[in-house]
């Protein structure tokens, strides 16, 4: 059986689709004081969410999700440039009439990105794979297997599904904080880096109510 590299799945998984802290602001107000008035300086800060980690019941919890932290943060930009991509490849293509012209520039680009990626993503194990595929769900709203049939077709998403699960992968994996509890460190890990500058703040695909994902689990580890 000849052996698949694990580089292959992710390549296809980004060329499939196109692509293979708090700021303080200086103000005055007047305050008005009987027939006096006086400059007082004020200081308007920006909104900030403060986010809890979630409760662990033990230590090996606890060290767990640094693990996930860890390569979630290392991830995660591949996936935003996932949503990326796929905005400028759909935009791109509704410009583009002939369906030939089409499908050479999709195989232009994707020469250009693999090029450009390939020896990042090589380097990814295969539970920061598990991750990328769900954080694309996340960014993109569609499944790596659905990006891969809708940009290529049926085939070659089967091919590339039989691959993953070589890899103990499955590109039709989804992101869901509310039913999975690993999604809903992935998403604390997120919003936790967002408000403190740590990644960049992209606006996922999907709905998610972080209040509620983490009400939930809260009262899960309760029991």
């Amino acid at each position: 059986m000849r052996v698949v590299p694990k580089s292959c799945l992710l390549f296809f998984l980004f060329s499939s689709f196109g692509f293979l802290q708090l700021v303080a602001q200086e103000d005055y107000k007047i305050r008005i004081a009987g027939q006096d008035s006086t400059f007082v300086d004020a200081i308007s800060l920006d909104e900030v969410e403060l986010f809890s980690q979630p409760r662990f019941k033990s230590r090996e919890e606890w060290y767990r999700y640094y693990v996930i932290r860890k390569r979630v943060l290392k991830v995660y930009p591949y996936a935003e440039m996932a949503a990326n991509r796929l905005d400028s490849l759909d935009n791109r293509l509704n410009q583009i009439n002939r369906k030939s012209k089409k499908k050479a520039y999709t195989r232009k680009l994707e020469k250009f990105l693999a090029e450009e990626l390939t020896a990042d993503l090589k380097k990814l194990t295969r539970s920061e794979g598990r991750i990328l595929i769900r954080l694309v769900y996340r960014q993109t709203g569609i499944s790596a297997f659905n990006l891969v049939k809708e940009y290529r077709n049926g085939l070659r998403a089967f091919l590339y599904q039989t691959t993953a699960r070589l890899f103990d992968m499955s590109l039709k994996r989804i992101y869901d904080p509310y039913e999975e509890y690993e999604d809903y460190l992935i998403e604390n890990i997120l919003q936790i880096g967002f408000s403190q500058g740590v990644i960049n703040s992209q606006k996922a695909a999907i709905s998610i109510d972080y209040q509620k994902c983490y009400e939930k689990w809260s009262l899960a580890k309760k029991d």
